[in-house]
């Protein structure tokens, strides 16, 4: 007994292993290559990122970020009437003249403006001789708007005046510049102003003691142009317009005292 308990104490404790294991198998590693399918999808959307920055900077970074360009304004005068150098424009002691103008207006406004641009309502119209700029002929320009981009042509814009007298000089040097087919006119599109009440103190600065009258700038475009000679450009000023203000109650008046009276 003593000799098999000294062989049992003689022999290593072997560890003991739960399960079994399988001989021959191997583990493989993780597949890290990507698949065709994901190649595909990242070179379309690559694709698609390059085209859209491409659209953005030709199409939408201007209307964002700038410069924007100017809204562009041309007048033509095509038609004149009353203005005949052998039949209304004689030297006489009283001579009145009653010219009217057809003009045609158009604004053009580029993919890289800032907004829409609109001849308001009431945007008055006012011909000129450009050698001694006396008014001629006034009246009102139709409203309308043009989107970014776009561009309208407006035509038979009539303006006349009545009973108009200039100077003895003046006529003598219209009559020569009309035989001769020189004429040039300006032609002058000033933006209402709008109504404002007595009481009223924002925006116009309006005042009830004293002389009650307001001021505010006002978009003037300035364009010459010849008879027939086809589209004229305009330039964009603003001008501060002096008007009366009207008190409550009264209405509005349509008489020459309430119109703008631009002030340089």
């Amino acid at each position: 007994m003593a000799a098999a308990r000294t062989k049992e104490q003689e022999q290593p404790l072997l560890p003991i292993r739960s399960g079994s294991s399988k001989k021959g198998k191997k583990s493989t590693p993780p597949n890290d290559e990507p698949s065709a399918i994901d190649v595909i999808t990242s070179l379309v959307v690559l694709v698609l990122v390059i085209l859209g920055g491409v659209y953005f900077k030709r199409h939408c970074w201007k209307r964002i970020f700038g410069p924007f360009d100017p809204v562009e304004y041309t007048v033509a005068i095509a038609a004149v009437s009353g203005l005949d150098p052998g039949t209304d424009l004689h030297p006489r002691p009283a001579t009145f003249l009653d010219p009217a103008f057809n003009l045609t207006l158009c604004v053009a406004s580029p993919s890289t403006a800032l907004r829409r641009e609109c001849i308001k309502p009431g945007t008055i119209v006012e011909v000129s001789y450009l050698r001694s700029r006396v008014p001629l002929a006034a009246g009102t320009a139709p409203a309308f708007c043009v989107e970014v981009g776009e561009e309208r042509v407006e035509g038979s814009v009539i303006v006349w005046g009545y009973g108009v007298r200039l100077p003895g000089f003046v006529l003598d040097s219209l009559a020569a510049d009309m035989r001769r087919g020189t004429a040039e006119f300006g032609v002058k599109l000033t933006d209402p102003v709008p109504y404002c009440a007595a009481e009223r103190t924002t925006p116009f600065r309006c005042h009830t003691g004293g002389s009650i009258r307001s001021s505010r700038y006002i978009r003037v475009l300035s364009c010459w142009a010849k008879i027939g000679g086809g589209p004229a450009p305009c330039s964009v000023s603003f001008e501060t317009a002096s008007f009366p203000v009207l008190r409550a109650g009264t209405g509005r008046d349509s008489s020459a005292s309430l119109l703008p009276q631009p002030t340089l």
